[in-house]
Protein backbone atom coordinates (compact mmCIF):
# COMPACT_ATOMS: atom_id res chain seq x y z
CA UNK A 1 0.00 0.00 0.00
CA UNK A 2 2.85 2.41 0.80
CA UNK A 3 4.23 2.22 -2.74
CA UNK A 4 0.77 3.01 -4.19
CA UNK A 5 0.42 6.00 -1.86
CA UNK A 6 3.75 7.36 -3.03
CA UNK A 7 2.86 7.04 -6.73
CA UNK A 8 -0.56 8.64 -6.15
CA UNK A 9 1.06 11.55 -4.31
CA UNK A 10 3.42 12.03 -7.25
CA UNK A 11 0.59 11.99 -9.79
CA UNK A 12 -1.51 14.42 -7.73
CA UNK A 13 1.47 16.81 -7.59
CA UNK A 14 1.54 16.76 -11.39
CA UNK A 15 -2.27 17.09 -11.69
CA UNK A 16 -2.63 13.66 -13.29
CA UNK A 17 -5.77 11.63 -12.49
CA UNK A 18 -5.88 8.40 -14.51
CA UNK A 19 -9.48 7.66 -13.45
CA UNK A 20 -10.94 11.09 -14.11
CA UNK A 21 -13.34 9.75 -16.73
CA UNK A 22 -14.26 6.61 -14.83
CA UNK A 23 -17.81 5.87 -13.77
CA UNK A 24 -18.69 7.19 -10.32
CA UNK A 25 -19.29 3.60 -9.18
CA UNK A 26 -15.93 2.38 -10.46
CA UNK A 27 -13.98 0.37 -7.91
CA UNK A 28 -10.75 1.71 -9.43
CA UNK A 29 -11.91 5.29 -8.80
CA UNK A 30 -13.04 4.34 -5.29
CA UNK A 31 -9.61 2.85 -4.54
CA UNK A 32 -7.88 5.97 -5.88
CA UNK A 33 -10.04 8.32 -3.81
CA UNK A 34 -9.71 6.15 -0.70
CA UNK A 35 -5.92 6.13 -0.84
CA UNK A 36 -5.55 9.77 -1.97
CA UNK A 37 -7.82 11.03 0.84
CA UNK A 38 -6.14 8.89 3.48
CA UNK A 39 -9.16 6.68 4.13
CA UNK A 40 -7.37 3.50 3.05
CA UNK A 41 -4.10 3.31 4.96
CA UNK A 42 -3.85 -0.47 4.63
CA UNK A 43 -4.88 -3.17 2.16
CA UNK A 44 -7.12 -4.63 4.81
CA UNK A 45 -9.08 -1.37 5.13
CA UNK A 46 -9.44 -1.04 1.36
CA UNK A 47 -10.55 -4.65 0.83
CA UNK A 48 -13.08 -4.38 3.65
CA UNK A 49 -14.62 -1.16 2.33
CA UNK A 50 -14.71 -2.17 -1.34
CA UNK A 51 -15.59 -5.88 -1.19
CA UNK A 52 -16.18 -6.69 2.47
CA UNK A 53 -13.49 -9.36 2.15
CA UNK A 54 -9.92 -10.05 3.23
CA UNK A 55 -7.14 -8.24 1.36
CA UNK A 56 -6.05 -11.72 0.26
CA UNK A 57 -9.36 -12.24 -1.52
CA UNK A 58 -9.31 -12.72 -5.29
CA UNK A 59 -11.50 -9.68 -6.08
CA UNK A 60 -9.32 -7.24 -4.21
CA UNK A 61 -6.07 -8.70 -5.49
CA UNK A 62 -7.31 -8.41 -9.08
CA UNK A 63 -8.45 -4.82 -8.49
CA UNK A 64 -5.13 -3.85 -6.94
CA UNK A 65 -3.19 -5.41 -9.83
CA UNK A 66 -5.23 -3.48 -12.42
CA UNK A 67 -4.96 -0.31 -10.35
CA UNK A 68 -1.18 -0.58 -10.08
CA UNK A 69 -0.83 -1.07 -13.86
CA UNK A 70 -2.98 1.99 -14.59
CA UNK A 71 -1.19 4.37 -12.27
CA UNK A 72 2.24 3.18 -13.41
CA UNK A 73 1.25 3.90 -17.01
CA UNK A 74 0.14 7.35 -15.88
CA UNK A 75 3.67 8.07 -14.61
CA UNK A 76 4.72 8.30 -18.28
CA UNK A 77 2.39 11.30 -18.63
CA UNK A 78 4.50 13.42 -16.27
CA UNK A 79 5.77 16.49 -18.10
CA UNK A 80 9.56 16.42 -18.20
CA UNK A 81 9.81 19.99 -19.48
CA UNK A 82 8.54 21.92 -16.50
CA UNK A 83 9.79 25.42 -15.76
CA UNK A 84 10.97 24.42 -12.29
CA UNK A 85 13.33 21.84 -13.77
CA UNK A 86 16.95 22.69 -14.54
CA UNK A 87 18.29 22.33 -18.07
CA UNK A 88 20.00 19.12 -16.92
CA UNK A 89 16.73 17.66 -15.61
CA UNK A 90 14.83 18.56 -18.77
CA UNK A 91 17.60 17.07 -20.89
CA UNK A 92 17.55 13.87 -18.83
CA UNK A 93 13.85 13.25 -19.45
CA UNK A 94 13.97 14.36 -23.07
CA UNK A 95 17.03 12.27 -23.97
CA UNK A 96 15.67 9.09 -22.42
CA UNK A 97 12.31 9.55 -24.11
CA UNK A 98 14.09 9.98 -27.44
CA UNK A 99 16.20 6.91 -26.78
CA UNK A 100 13.06 4.88 -26.14
CA UNK A 101 11.73 6.24 -29.45
CA UNK A 102 14.90 5.10 -31.24
CA UNK A 103 14.50 1.57 -29.87
CA UNK A 104 10.81 1.45 -30.87
CA UNK A 105 11.56 2.71 -34.39
CA UNK A 106 14.34 0.17 -34.74
CA UNK A 107 12.01 -2.60 -33.64
CA UNK A 108 9.60 -1.49 -36.36
CA UNK A 109 12.40 -1.47 -39.00
CA UNK A 110 12.29 2.33 -39.39
CA UNK A 111 16.08 2.38 -39.29
CA UNK A 112 16.76 5.58 -41.23
CA UNK A 113 14.60 7.62 -38.86
CA UNK A 114 16.08 5.86 -35.83
CA UNK A 115 19.69 6.52 -36.89
CA UNK A 116 18.92 10.18 -37.58
CA UNK A 117 17.47 10.65 -34.09
CA UNK A 118 20.29 8.65 -32.46
CA UNK A 119 22.99 10.76 -34.15
CA UNK A 120 21.50 14.01 -32.81
CA UNK A 121 20.82 12.39 -29.44
CA UNK A 122 24.47 11.38 -29.03
CA UNK A 123 25.51 15.05 -29.11
CA UNK A 124 23.00 15.85 -26.37
CA UNK A 125 24.14 12.91 -24.24
CA UNK A 126 27.75 14.04 -24.54
CA UNK A 127 26.88 17.64 -23.64
CA UNK A 128 25.08 16.62 -20.44
CA UNK A 129 27.50 13.86 -19.35
CA UNK A 130 24.99 11.01 -19.80
CA UNK A 131 27.79 8.47 -20.02
CA UNK A 132 25.78 5.25 -20.08
CA UNK A 133 23.33 6.67 -22.60
CA UNK A 134 26.18 7.89 -24.83
CA UNK A 135 27.80 4.47 -24.66
CA UNK A 136 24.49 2.76 -25.55
CA UNK A 137 23.92 5.11 -28.50
CA UNK A 138 27.49 4.60 -29.74
CA UNK A 139 27.02 0.84 -29.50
CA UNK A 140 23.76 1.14 -31.45
CA UNK A 141 25.39 3.27 -34.16
CA UNK A 142 28.35 0.90 -34.35
CA UNK A 143 25.96 -1.95 -35.14
CA UNK A 144 24.04 0.13 -37.68
CA UNK A 145 27.15 1.26 -39.58
CA UNK A 146 28.97 -2.03 -39.20
CA UNK A 147 26.24 -4.56 -40.01
CA UNK A 148 23.48 -2.69 -41.82
CA UNK A 149 25.25 -0.01 -43.89
CA UNK A 150 28.87 -1.32 -43.88
CA UNK A 151 30.14 2.26 -43.62
CA UNK A 152 33.74 1.82 -42.47
CA UNK A 153 34.42 5.45 -41.52
CA UNK A 154 31.25 5.91 -39.50
CA UNK A 155 31.72 2.49 -37.93
CA UNK A 156 35.22 3.42 -36.71
CA UNK A 157 33.97 6.79 -35.40
CA UNK A 158 31.16 5.10 -33.47
CA UNK A 159 33.58 2.47 -32.16
CA UNK A 160 35.98 5.16 -30.91
CA UNK A 161 33.14 6.96 -29.16
CA UNK A 162 32.00 3.70 -27.58
CA UNK A 163 35.49 2.84 -26.31
CA UNK A 164 35.97 6.33 -24.89
CA UNK A 165 32.72 6.18 -22.97
CA UNK A 166 33.30 2.59 -21.91
CA UNK A 167 36.46 3.69 -20.12
CA UNK A 168 34.59 6.61 -18.57
CA UNK A 169 31.77 4.29 -17.55
CA UNK A 170 34.23 1.89 -15.91
CA UNK A 171 35.75 4.78 -13.96
CA UNK A 172 32.30 6.00 -12.89
CA UNK A 173 31.33 2.51 -11.73
CA UNK A 174 34.55 2.23 -9.73
CA UNK A 175 33.90 5.59 -8.06
CA UNK A 176 30.31 4.61 -7.28
CA UNK A 177 31.40 1.25 -5.81
CA UNK A 178 34.12 2.83 -3.66
CA UNK A 179 31.79 5.54 -2.37
CA UNK A 180 28.93 3.18 -1.53
CA UNK A 181 31.38 0.90 0.28
CA UNK A 182 32.31 3.83 2.50
CA UNK A 183 28.68 4.79 3.09
CA UNK A 184 27.71 1.26 4.14
CA UNK A 185 30.37 1.46 6.84
CA UNK A 186 29.50 4.99 7.87
CA UNK A 187 25.80 5.76 7.61
CA UNK A 188 24.39 3.66 10.46
CA UNK A 189 26.98 4.72 13.02
CA UNK A 190 27.06 8.41 13.80
CA UNK A 191 30.33 8.25 15.74
CA UNK A 192 33.58 9.29 14.11
CA UNK A 193 35.39 6.47 12.35
CA UNK A 194 39.15 6.65 11.75
CA UNK A 195 38.92 3.46 9.67
CA UNK A 196 36.47 5.14 7.27
CA UNK A 197 38.77 8.14 6.97
CA UNK A 198 41.71 5.84 6.23
CA UNK A 199 39.72 3.95 3.59
CA UNK A 200 38.50 7.20 2.03
CA UNK A 201 42.11 8.36 1.71
CA UNK A 202 43.04 5.06 0.07
CA UNK A 203 40.05 5.25 -2.29
CA UNK A 204 40.78 8.89 -3.14
CA UNK A 205 44.30 7.97 -4.24
CA UNK A 206 42.76 5.24 -6.38
CA UNK A 207 40.07 7.36 -8.06
CA UNK A 208 41.67 10.83 -8.34
CA UNK A 209 43.83 9.92 -11.42
CA UNK A 210 40.64 8.93 -13.28
CA UNK A 211 39.08 12.27 -12.34
CA UNK A 212 41.89 14.01 -14.21
CA UNK A 213 41.13 11.93 -17.33
CA UNK A 214 37.32 12.03 -17.31
CA UNK A 215 35.59 15.27 -16.33
CA UNK A 216 32.08 13.79 -16.24
CA UNK A 217 29.26 14.53 -13.83
CA UNK A 218 28.96 11.14 -12.14
CA UNK A 219 32.68 10.43 -11.76
CA UNK A 220 33.44 13.87 -10.38
CA UNK A 221 30.47 13.77 -8.00
CA UNK A 222 31.40 10.41 -6.46
CA UNK A 223 35.09 11.22 -6.59
CA UNK A 224 34.70 14.52 -4.76
CA UNK A 225 32.45 12.84 -2.17
CA UNK A 226 35.14 10.22 -1.52
CA UNK A 227 37.69 13.00 -1.16
CA UNK A 228 35.39 14.84 1.22
CA UNK A 229 34.92 11.77 3.43
CA UNK A 230 38.64 11.75 4.17
CA UNK A 231 37.89 14.71 6.39
CA UNK A 232 34.22 14.37 7.43
CA UNK A 233 34.79 10.85 8.81
CA UNK A 234 37.54 12.31 10.97
CA UNK A 235 35.51 15.46 11.74
CA UNK A 236 38.19 17.69 10.25
CA UNK A 237 35.80 20.40 9.14
CA UNK A 238 38.37 22.99 8.14
CA UNK A 239 39.81 20.70 5.45
CA UNK A 240 36.32 19.45 4.59
CA UNK A 241 35.26 23.04 3.86
CA UNK A 242 38.14 23.41 1.40
CA UNK A 243 37.12 20.14 -0.31
CA UNK A 244 33.50 21.33 -0.57
CA UNK A 245 34.53 24.59 -2.18
CA UNK A 246 36.68 22.76 -4.74
CA UNK A 247 33.73 20.55 -5.72
CA UNK A 248 31.36 23.53 -5.91
CA UNK A 249 33.80 25.37 -8.15
CA UNK A 250 33.97 22.39 -10.53
CA UNK A 251 30.21 21.91 -10.84
CA UNK A 252 29.50 25.62 -11.20
CA UNK A 253 31.78 25.52 -14.22
CA UNK A 254 29.66 22.99 -16.14
CA UNK A 255 27.74 24.11 -19.22
CA UNK A 256 24.53 22.97 -17.52
CA UNK A 257 23.11 23.53 -14.04
CA UNK A 258 24.32 20.57 -11.96
CA UNK A 259 21.77 20.90 -9.19
CA UNK A 260 22.22 17.55 -7.44
CA UNK A 261 26.00 17.74 -6.82
CA UNK A 262 25.69 21.42 -5.96
CA UNK A 263 23.00 20.52 -3.44
CA UNK A 264 25.24 17.82 -1.98
CA UNK A 265 28.31 19.98 -1.58
CA UNK A 266 26.46 23.07 -0.39
CA UNK A 267 24.79 20.75 2.13
CA UNK A 268 28.19 19.48 3.28
CA UNK A 269 29.48 23.03 3.36
CA UNK A 270 26.57 23.92 5.63
CA UNK A 271 27.65 21.15 8.01
CA UNK A 272 31.14 22.65 8.04
CA UNK A 273 29.69 26.12 8.64
CA UNK A 274 27.75 24.86 11.67
CA UNK A 275 30.74 23.02 13.14
CA UNK A 276 33.06 25.99 12.55
CA UNK A 277 30.45 28.41 13.92
CA UNK A 278 30.36 30.27 10.60
CA UNK A 279 26.71 31.15 10.93
CA UNK A 280 26.49 33.91 8.32
CA UNK A 281 28.12 31.66 5.72
CA UNK A 282 25.85 28.83 6.89
CA UNK A 283 22.73 30.84 6.17
CA UNK A 284 24.07 31.58 2.69
CA UNK A 285 24.68 27.86 2.08
CA UNK A 286 21.21 26.89 3.36
CA UNK A 287 19.44 29.56 1.33
CA UNK A 288 21.21 28.49 -1.86
CA UNK A 289 20.17 24.88 -1.35
CA UNK A 290 16.54 25.77 -0.67
CA UNK A 291 16.48 27.94 -3.77
CA UNK A 292 17.39 25.06 -6.09
CA UNK A 293 15.79 22.15 -4.21
CA UNK A 294 12.38 20.77 -5.05
CA UNK A 295 10.13 20.60 -2.00
CA UNK A 296 9.57 17.12 -0.64
CA UNK A 297 12.69 15.53 -2.10
CA UNK A 298 15.05 13.62 0.17
CA UNK A 299 17.72 16.29 -0.19
CA UNK A 300 15.17 18.98 0.70
CA UNK A 301 14.48 17.20 3.99
CA UNK A 302 18.19 16.80 4.71
CA UNK A 303 18.82 20.48 4.00
CA UNK A 304 15.92 21.42 6.26
CA UNK A 305 17.55 19.30 8.96
CA UNK A 306 20.75 21.32 8.77
CA UNK A 307 18.92 24.63 8.51
CA UNK A 308 17.11 23.67 11.72
CA UNK A 309 20.41 22.94 13.41
CA UNK A 310 21.83 26.25 12.24
CA UNK A 311 18.78 28.08 13.63
CA UNK A 312 19.05 26.26 16.96
CA UNK A 313 22.75 27.02 17.25
CA UNK A 314 22.20 30.71 16.52
CA UNK A 315 19.25 30.97 18.90
CA UNK A 316 16.85 31.79 16.05
CA UNK A 317 14.09 29.75 17.66
CA UNK A 318 11.26 31.39 15.73
CA UNK A 319 12.85 30.36 12.46
CA UNK A 320 13.54 26.93 13.94
CA UNK A 321 9.83 26.55 14.77
CA UNK A 322 8.83 27.34 11.18
CA UNK A 323 11.35 24.87 9.77
CA UNK A 324 10.39 22.10 12.19
CA UNK A 325 6.65 22.23 11.67
CA UNK A 326 6.84 22.75 7.91
CA UNK A 327 8.99 19.63 7.69
CA UNK A 328 7.05 17.39 10.06
CA UNK A 329 3.76 18.16 8.34
CA UNK A 330 4.93 17.83 4.77
CA UNK A 331 3.00 15.17 2.84
CA UNK A 332 6.16 13.24 1.95
CA UNK A 333 7.57 13.10 5.48
CA UNK A 334 6.04 9.66 6.09
CA UNK A 335 8.03 8.23 3.17
CA UNK A 336 11.40 9.08 4.71
CA UNK A 337 13.60 6.22 5.96
CA UNK A 338 12.98 5.30 9.58
CA UNK A 339 16.43 6.41 10.75
CA UNK A 340 15.80 9.89 9.28
CA UNK A 341 12.37 10.16 10.93
CA UNK A 342 13.96 9.07 14.21
CA UNK A 343 16.42 11.96 13.95
CA UNK A 344 13.57 14.43 13.39
CA UNK A 345 11.73 13.09 16.45
CA UNK A 346 14.79 13.93 18.52
CA UNK A 347 14.94 17.44 17.08
CA UNK A 348 11.26 17.77 17.93
CA UNK A 349 12.01 16.69 21.50
CA UNK A 350 14.73 19.33 21.89
CA UNK A 351 12.46 21.99 20.48
CA UNK A 352 9.67 20.90 22.80
CA UNK A 353 12.08 21.34 25.70
CA UNK A 354 12.83 24.90 24.54
CA UNK A 355 9.09 25.59 24.37
CA UNK A 356 8.57 24.27 27.91
CA UNK A 357 11.46 26.42 29.12
CA UNK A 358 9.86 29.50 27.54
CA UNK A 359 12.67 30.00 25.02
CA UNK A 360 10.88 29.06 21.80
CA UNK A 361 7.42 29.87 20.42
CA UNK A 362 4.83 27.11 20.62
CA UNK A 363 2.90 26.22 17.49
CA UNK A 364 -0.80 25.40 17.63
CA UNK A 365 -0.08 21.68 17.32
CA UNK A 366 2.86 21.60 19.73
CA UNK A 367 0.79 19.65 22.23
CA UNK A 368 0.80 16.67 19.87
CA UNK A 369 4.38 15.88 20.82
CA UNK A 370 4.38 12.70 22.88
CA UNK A 371 6.53 13.55 25.87
CA UNK A 372 6.24 10.00 27.17
CA UNK A 373 7.91 8.70 24.01
CA UNK A 374 11.19 10.19 25.21
CA UNK A 375 10.79 10.19 28.98
CA UNK A 376 9.41 6.66 29.25
CA UNK A 377 11.64 5.20 26.55
CA UNK A 378 13.31 1.94 27.61
CA UNK A 379 17.01 2.13 28.49
CA UNK A 380 19.18 2.04 25.39
CA UNK A 381 22.50 2.19 27.17
CA UNK A 382 23.33 -1.41 26.37
CA UNK A 383 23.53 -0.45 22.68
CA UNK A 384 26.53 1.62 21.74
CA UNK A 385 24.74 3.79 19.19
CA UNK A 386 27.24 6.44 20.20
CA UNK A 387 25.72 9.23 18.22
CA UNK A 388 21.97 9.38 18.41
CA UNK A 389 21.81 7.80 21.87
CA UNK A 390 23.79 10.71 23.32
CA UNK A 391 21.23 13.17 22.03
CA UNK A 392 18.44 11.01 23.46
CA UNK A 393 20.10 10.87 26.88
CA UNK A 394 20.64 14.63 26.93
CA UNK A 395 17.10 15.61 25.96
CA UNK A 396 15.59 13.00 28.26
CA UNK A 397 17.47 14.38 31.26
CA UNK A 398 16.56 17.95 30.33
CA UNK A 399 12.86 17.16 29.95
CA UNK A 400 12.75 15.29 33.24
CA UNK A 401 14.40 18.25 34.97
CA UNK A 402 12.07 20.75 33.30
CA UNK A 403 9.03 18.70 34.32
CA UNK A 404 10.48 18.42 37.85
CA UNK A 405 10.30 14.64 37.71
CA UNK A 406 13.19 14.40 40.10
CA UNK A 407 12.58 10.81 41.15
CA UNK A 408 12.90 9.71 37.52
CA UNK A 409 16.08 11.78 37.18
CA UNK A 410 17.54 9.90 40.13
CA UNK A 411 16.58 6.63 38.45
CA UNK A 412 18.60 7.65 35.39
CA UNK A 413 21.77 8.71 37.22
CA UNK A 414 23.48 5.34 37.49
CA UNK A 415 22.77 4.33 33.88
CA UNK A 416 24.01 7.68 32.51
CA UNK A 417 27.08 7.53 34.74
CA UNK A 418 27.93 4.05 33.48
CA UNK A 419 27.42 5.06 29.86
CA UNK A 420 29.72 8.05 30.25
CA UNK A 421 32.37 5.84 31.80
CA UNK A 422 32.10 3.05 29.22
CA UNK A 423 31.58 4.94 25.99
CA UNK A 424 32.39 8.65 26.26
CA UNK A 425 35.84 8.75 27.85
CA UNK A 426 37.63 8.74 24.50
CA UNK A 427 38.14 11.63 22.11
CA UNK A 428 35.02 10.93 20.05
CA UNK A 429 32.52 12.78 22.23
CA UNK A 430 34.39 14.92 24.75
CA UNK A 431 31.87 17.75 24.76
CA UNK A 432 29.04 15.30 25.35
CA UNK A 433 30.96 13.66 28.17
CA UNK A 434 31.55 16.99 29.92
CA UNK A 435 27.93 18.10 29.48
CA UNK A 436 26.41 14.87 30.76
CA UNK A 437 28.74 15.07 33.78
CA UNK A 438 27.44 18.61 34.34
CA UNK A 439 23.85 17.40 34.26
CA UNK A 440 24.69 14.66 36.72
CA UNK A 441 25.82 17.29 39.23
CA UNK A 442 22.24 18.54 39.48
CA UNK A 443 20.73 15.47 41.23
CA UNK A 444 23.88 14.97 43.32
CA UNK A 445 23.42 18.59 44.51
CA UNK A 446 19.86 17.94 45.61
CA UNK A 447 18.56 19.85 42.55
CA UNK A 448 19.82 23.09 44.04
CA UNK A 449 20.85 25.45 41.18
CA UNK A 450 23.60 27.25 43.14
CA UNK A 451 25.28 24.06 44.30
CA UNK A 452 24.83 22.50 40.85
CA UNK A 453 26.66 25.40 39.20
CA UNK A 454 29.49 25.17 41.72
CA UNK A 455 29.94 21.41 41.35
CA UNK A 456 29.73 21.55 37.56
CA UNK A 457 32.20 24.41 37.18
CA UNK A 458 35.21 22.22 36.39
CA UNK A 459 33.31 20.37 33.67
CA UNK A 460 31.95 23.63 32.24
CA UNK A 461 35.48 24.98 32.00
CA UNK A 462 36.61 21.90 30.05
CA UNK A 463 33.52 22.11 27.85
CA UNK A 464 34.34 25.70 26.89
CA UNK A 465 37.95 24.75 26.20
CA UNK A 466 36.80 22.00 23.79
CA UNK A 467 35.61 23.90 20.77
CA UNK A 468 32.84 22.34 18.69
CA UNK A 469 34.92 22.11 15.49
CA UNK A 470 37.71 20.13 17.17
CA UNK A 471 35.54 18.10 19.54
CA UNK A 472 35.64 15.09 17.20
CA UNK A 473 31.90 14.45 17.45
CA UNK A 474 29.37 14.54 14.64
CA UNK A 475 27.00 17.44 14.13
CA UNK A 476 23.84 15.42 14.88
CA UNK A 477 24.86 14.87 18.52
CA UNK A 478 24.87 18.45 19.80
CA UNK A 479 21.49 19.63 18.55
CA UNK A 480 21.58 22.79 20.67
CA UNK A 481 24.91 24.14 21.99
CA UNK A 482 25.57 22.59 25.36
CA UNK A 483 26.55 25.93 26.92
CA UNK A 484 23.13 27.29 25.95
CA UNK A 485 21.30 24.22 27.31
CA UNK A 486 23.17 24.48 30.61
CA UNK A 487 22.13 28.10 31.10
CA UNK A 488 18.50 27.20 30.33
CA UNK A 489 18.50 24.23 32.72
CA UNK A 490 19.95 26.25 35.60
CA UNK A 491 17.63 29.16 34.88
CA UNK A 492 14.62 26.82 34.99
CA UNK A 493 15.77 25.30 38.28
CA UNK A 494 16.26 28.76 39.75
CA UNK A 495 12.83 29.94 38.62
CA UNK A 496 11.17 26.83 40.02
CA UNK A 497 12.93 27.29 43.36
CA UNK A 498 11.73 30.91 43.64
CA UNK A 499 8.16 29.87 42.89
CA UNK A 500 8.37 27.11 45.49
Amino acid sequence: MQDLKEIILLLVQHNIQPFRRADAKSKLLALWDGIAMGNFSTDAAAAKALYDESFQGSKYRKLKSDFRARILNAVLEIDGNQKTYSDYQRAYYDCHRQWAMVRILTGQNANAAAVSIATRLLRQAEKFDFTLLAMDIASYLRIQYGLRESNDRKFREAHEVFERYRKTYDAENLAEALYTTLIVRYVNNRSTQPEVSRLATEYWEQISPYMLEHATYKLQMYGYMIGLMRYTAANDYEKALVACNEAIQFFKGRVYEARVPLQIFYYQRLICNIQLRQFEEGTESADYCLKILQKGTFNWFKNKELYLQLSLHTGEFGRAADILYETLHHARFEFLPENVKETWSIYEAFFYYLVLAGKAPAKTNAQKFKLAKIINAPPLFSKDKSGIIIAIMVVKMLLLLQERRFSQVLDEVEAVEQYCYRHLRGVNAQRSYFFLKMLLQIPTSGFDPVQSVAKAERFLKKLKETRLQVANQTHEIEVVPYEMLWEIAIESLSSAKKVA
